[in-house]
């Protein structure tokens, strides 16, 4: 007994490594500031059939696509606002309307501002109504990608669309710049200046006559 007692701490300290590797620590919740909103699961929306006037009422999970009638819903995320601030619910909702013609919808749908996302058709109304399952981390919406101009070979810029300016005539490797005759729109005008005003001719003195050639002068007294 004595024997087994001193042997019992060294087989204590032999096990302590395998119960550290089998313990699982668990990661902390994730912590968000209190004015974040809180990301849900699910995504209700409200849809108005103007054929029949049936309103029906649809859950959409994140990230699935849920269909009626000739409608597509596809909700992105959908956000809830934490208690501390007055209620509110958005969410990033896609609509298509398998008619042809008919204009889809994307962007956001808020409770209380309706104006800032509106599905109208002849056919349909699509508003939000709230957002309820599970509370999931916050999820933001797809961001548009701005295309980035790359610089050319000669280091100039190329446009986005990724198509290079023409050549014009007269430049280019070899080739001599050459004048080319300008179209009367394009050609340089010069600005003359006014006209200077003439001032009238003097009058020319009358011929003189060969009669008073060699007389004396006229004497006035």
């Amino acid at each position: 007994m004595r024997r087994l007692l001193r042997c019992l701490p060294a087989a204590l300290l032999a096990g302590l490594p395998a119960c550290a590797h089998a313990a699982e620590w668990l990661a902390p919740p994730a912590m968000y500031p209190p004015d974040t909103w809180q990301g849900r699961s699910i995504a209700t929306v409200r849809v108005l059939d103007k054929l029949d006037a049936h309103i029906q009422m649809l859950d959409i999970p994140t990230g699935q696509d849920v269909t009626y009638k000739s409608l597509t819903l596809h909700a992105t995320s959908c956000l809830q606002r934490p208690p501390t601030l007055p209620a509110d619910s958005a969410a990033w909702l896609e609509v298509h309307d398998a008619h042809e013609g008919m204009i889809p919808f994307q962007g956001w749908m808020a409770i209380a501002e309706p104006a800032t996302g509106v599905f109208q058709n002849p056919l349909y109304d699509v508003q939000l109504a709230g957002c309820g399952g599970d509370a999931v981390a916050p999820v933001p919406p797809p961001l548009a990608v701005a295309a980035v101009p790359q610089p050319g070979v000669d280091g100039s810029p190329v446009p986005a669309g990724g198509s290079t300016p023409s050549p014009t005539p007269g430049s280019g490797p070899g080739i001599t710049d050459t004048p080319q005759p300008l179209s009367p729109t394009q050609a340089p005008t010069t600005t003359l200046p006014p006209p200077s005003p003439v001032s009238p001719p003097l009058p020319t003195r009358p011929p003189a006559d060969p009669a008073d050639e060699g007389a004396a002068p006229l004497m006035l007294h």
